[in-house]
């Protein structure tokens, strides 16, 4: 037994889907709308009190205080006089208002096929005001379709017979006559017999009428708070069958050929309903078109987002002047800035009614964007506003301070000033033009300047990584680039000597080293004159006599190190004589260019203490021509007043302490070395 009362419940969920492609329209209450359709309907809204002839009192909502009128007993169905009174009459005596008093005495007793039938010959136009009590019933079909009725109101009524016109074969003969149908608090009683049977019926097969109703001079529609429940008088259903059809039924009817033109409505609302489907927007215009409607109310509704076509309204809604979205749950009221419609088509002006929502952000970006479109005016007080202190916050004031809303421009949202706080607790209730930073604890803030100490010590010390990581590079760009000699460095004595520097190097590379050094010299070389034995030994003198006699006349000795250096016996007797007289004039005479990586195995003693000692320069350095300059030039203030300046010997131009001290026995060492290699050269050749 309980799997079947499962079951029912699925099939009055689907049903409900069903119900909003049907019946789309669901209803409500809401005190702005009841005043704007006092404006724009007939339908009466104020109370007062009334007595039916058989002495029970009743609410008489047409706000008139005339004696009802005993009516011909003709006019309504047989005995329907005990219930219904005729409150007014036109001056032409052709249109009767009647109200209806059901209570449970007459339950059951107010039949509108009966009343259809009735009248269907009279010459005469009804409109009917049916008001139940104590959950008395009436038998109101789904589009309540006859002939001579103009208006038809329900209010607290219990409604059976939803599926009576289905099959109707007559309903398409009825005429458009109805202009005002308003159904307030209505709960429709569906059974679930007819609705399993009447569910499979195909949309298509369904006369207009049924599903458009008076579309031709309906001008008001209302449906506020309608609701809907089932009896289970059968569990005879096969529940996939039923999906299959209701389901199939939702898409027959959004292919519906039937589309419904409302040519003189006016006023639809459909409000204080928990039914009202996420894409409304969508399946009311998918069927319908409203070229004349200015009221749109779906207050009440629990919606939480503006759909696309609310936004786009002139496309689907050409006349539109207000459109209620208040009381609902709506968080985001972004709109385009546009004043143009599609293709330069035109845009009326709209009011939406956005109070009462859930929009808690205010930022003047969003303010402004309200105020630049010129087509809509929206409405958003009684929003639970944040206040809360924010950048943003902050602007929002300043905004509402300094603008002068009594220009052209601002003075419709002159209301913005007196909007009110929900949060935080202390200025709640208050208006934003009395606020002030302070009142929103906007105190001095630390964070801010705490982040831009932050960022300027990681760069500080990152400027100072750099530095000490690359002092020696930044002391040689800024010198050989832009002729600058940082402090701290140290003192050099100028000498006069013919060349700046004697190279030396093997005969195999030959070629790199004139093209460095000689023939294609590079251009901020050319200051510099280097001695070089190809072209500058003295013809008469032996080997040895040049090599000494080049270098004691030159600043400077460059070692060209190459595997072919090392396997050459001068070369190798030219640096031990750049390195001697490195000892003799006491300070960095050899300097030293690495052509190719050599294993330390390979190098001999002397020399692989030199390059650990000396920092030497890499033939593929980035900066290679920088670190040979920096280091053939000479970079003291004044030449004759160098003398002064002596050049501390234990430190070598990059700062290394100590390693390039050589005693006495290092050379006497370095002479027998060089007198060794001499002896080998000589018996070699």
């Amino acid at each position: 037994m309980n799997m079947d009362i499962l079951k029912t419940v699925r099939y009055v969920y689907l049903f409900m889907c069903f119900i909003c492609f049907m019946d789309l329209e669901q209803a409500s209450t809401s005190e702005g709308y009841l005043r704007e359709l006092e404006k724009t309907s007939t339908v009466p809204l104020a109370r007062t009190t009334t007595n039916t002839p058989n002495g029970e009192e009743f609410s008489n909502w047409n706000g008139t205080n005339d004696t009802p009128i005993t009516p011909a007993a003709s006019d309504l169905p047989p005995n329907w006089e005990e219930f219904c009174v005729l409150q007014e009459k036109d001056a032409s005596l052709t249109i009767h208002q009647y109200i209806c008093l059901i209570n449970a005495s007459f339950s059951g007793k107010w039949n509108f096929s009966v009343l259809r039938q009735h009248i269907f010959s009279k010459d005469i136009k009804y409109g009917f005001d049916v008001r139940c009590q104590n959950g008395a019933k009436i038998s109101l079909p789904l589009s309540a379709k006859g002939k001579n009725i103009i208006k038809l109101i329900i209010r607290d009524c219990v409604a059976v017979d939803y599926f009576s016109d289905y099959q109707n074969p007559d309903l398409d003969s009825y005429p458009d006559e109805l202009e005002e149908y308003v159904k307030i608090n209505v709960q429709r009683l569906i059974s679930v017999k007819a609705l399993s049977k009447n569910i499979q019926i195909k949309a298509e097969t369904l006369q207009k009428n049924l599903i458009c109703g008076d579309e031709e001079t309906l001008k008001v529609k209302v449906e506020r708070n309608e609701t809907f429940s089932f009896i289970v008088d059968t569990l005879d259903v096969n529940y996939t069958l039923f999906t299959r059809f209701a389901t199939g039924h939702i898409i027959d009817t959004r292919l519906s050929p039937h589309k419904c033109v409302f040519k003189k409505l006016q006023v639809l609302e459909n409000s204080v309903t928990t039914g009202l489907p996420r894409y409304y927007a969508t399946l009311v215009t998918e069927q319908n078109q409203f070229p004349v409607l200015k009221l749109l109310n779906i207050s009440h509704s629990f919606m939480n987002y503006i759909s696309q076509k609310f936004k786009n309204w002139w496309i689907y809604f050409e006349k539109l002047e207000y459109l209620d979205m208040s009381y609902n749950l709506i968080q985001d009221i972004s709109f385009p800035v546009s004043n143009g419609g599609l293709w330069g088509q035109h845009i009326p002006y709209l009011t939406f009614d956005f109070t009462f929502n859930n929009i808690s952000q205010l930022t003047v970006r969003n303010f402004e964007r309200l105020v630049r479109n010129e087509k809509i005016f929206v409405k958003i007080a009684s929003n639970p506003f944040n206040c809360t202190c924010t950048d943003e916050m902050k602007e929002v004031l300043k905004y509402i301070q300094n603008t002068d809303w009594s220009s052209a421009k601002y003075k419709r949202y002159a209301y913005f000033r007196d909007l009110r706080c929900e949060t935080p607790e202390n200025v709640r209730g208050w208006r934003l033009a009395d606020l002030s930073p302070r009142d929103i604890n906007c105190k001095f803030e630390l964070m801010p300047v705490t982040v831009a100490l932050s960022v300027l010590s990681l760069i500080l010390i990152i400027f100072i990584v750099v530095i000490l990581k690359y002092r020696r590079e930044i002391r040689i760009l800024f010198y050989t680039r832009f002729n600058v000699v940082l402090p701290c460095q140290p003192a050099e004595i100028y000498e006069e000597k013919e060349f700046d520097a004697f190279v030396s190097y093997s005969n195999d590379d030959q070629e790199w080293v004139c093209n460095i050094f000689d023939e294609n010299k590079h251009d901020r070389l050319v200051q510099l004159k280097f001695c070089m034995h190809h072209k500058d030994f003295i013809p008469g003198k032996t080997i040895f006599e040049n090599i000494v006699k080049c270098i004691e006349n030159s600043r400077h000795t460059v070692i060209v190190l190459s595997e072919n250096f090392l396997k050459s016996h001068f070369c190798l007797w030219e640096f031990q004589e750049a390195f001697q007289q490195s000892i003799v004039e006491r300070k960095r005479h050899l300097i030293i260019i690495l052509l190719e990586d050599i294993p330390d195995k390979d190098l001999p003693n002397d020399l692989k203490r030199c390059m650990k000692t000396f920092t030497y320069i890499r033939k593929d350095d980035k900066i290679f021509i920088d670190r040979l300059l920096y280091s053939l030039s000479y970079k003291g203030k004044d030449v004759q007043n160098t003398k002064i300046a002596q050049i501390n010997p234990g430190y070598d131009d990059n700062g290394n302490n100590g390693d390039n001290k050589v005693n006495e026995d290092d050379v006497i060492k370095m002479k027998n070395e060089r007198n060794s290699i001499i002896n080998n050269f000589q018996k070699g050749k």
